[in-house]
């Protein structure tokens, strides 16, 4: 069967099934995961139907927009860009960056007149030949959109990226065996080790800044079809309440933003004030 780095995948067959796509390789080409759909049908949109704050243009603290406008055609004109530009010169806040999205195969000299336009933000366009080639990148995208292209094998940094898509909701939790189950792809779970490893106490002062001052050392791996992937180090904290990742130190109070999203999916089911709560009663902050 070809690939798809070297084979256009089917076209989607719905305007919504297209939007959900290119909402998913934002995620990932923006580095973004709280990336928005803008409103929903019959509203004001403003051109945009996706929008972020992209890594490459300073993350959340640079307070720049970039927007996505997703075309289902068969061919995309000059003169619909030039429609679609001037309404998104109408978004709030003003926008960085305008990507649009379509279904229409690549065209020459539209690439061209791009090029050499003048445009008031930066414009680019994105056919399905383009977003063929970002999708063939992530498996776990294709399995969710285009499962007959899954390949047969999976590596590490895929199975990090599957965790990195998912949401909190994704997941069920087994308090009987410390499981933590992804609801449509079962054989990627989330493991808490109950061994006696996991229990020993763990002394570093940001611990004893809550209301209980101790803390137990808990084990979380992570097994994507019945192998081990990776290791999260955590530290259970305030009598079971959180479970909070490792620090790089005790003197250097940082997580990463993956650490970051599977401490949010195991604190997802257990009442309290939150993880963000509890990681700024540690001071301990996430790097991008």
């Amino acid at each position: 069967m070809p690939s798809p780095p070297t084979t256009d995948l089917p076209r989607p067959k719905s305007w919504d099934e297209f939007e959900d796509i290119v909402a998913d390789v934002l995620k990932r080409v923006w580095n973004d995961p709280y990336i928005t759909r803008n409103g929903r049908s019959g509203q004001k949109q403003d051109g945009v139907d996706i929008y972020g704050q992209p890594h490459h243009l300073g993350g959340a603290s640079s307070g720049k927009y970039a927007a996505a406008q997703c075309k289902e055609t068969d061919s995309l004109t000059l003169t619909t860009v030039e429609a679609e530009v001037r309404n998104a010169q109408g978004f709030e806040p003003a926008i960085t960056e305008y990507l649009l999205a379509t279904t229409a195969p690549r065209d020459a000299k539209l690439q061209q007149s791009l090029r050499t336009g003048t445009w008031p933000f930066r414009v680019i366009v994105w056919f399905w030949e383009d977003i063929s080639l970002e999708l063939s990148g992530y498996d776990d995208l294709l399995q969710k959109h285009f499962p007959g292209w899954m390949r047969r094998t999976t590596t590490a940094d895929q199975v990090r990226n599957m965790v990195l898509s998912s949401s909190p909701e994704d997941f069920r939790y087994n308090d009987d065996t410390g499981i933590y189950l992804h609801k449509q792809d079962v054989d990627l779970q989330i493991l808490t080790d109950r061994s006696e490893r996991s229990d020993d106490e763990f002394h570093e002062p940001w611990v004893t800044k809550f209301p209980d001052p101790k803390g137990r050392r808990q084990e979380v791996h992570i097994h994507y079809r019945g192998s081990r992937v990776e290791t999260v180090p955590c530290v259970s904290v305030d009598g079971g309440r959180y479970l909070i990742p490792f620090p790089k130190s005790a003197r250097n109070l940082t997580i990463n933003l993956f650490q970051y999203h599977v401490a949010q999916i195991l604190n997802h089911p257990f009442p309290g004030h939150g993880l963000d709560f509890a990681l700024q009663v540690a001071e301990i902050t996430v790097q991008d």
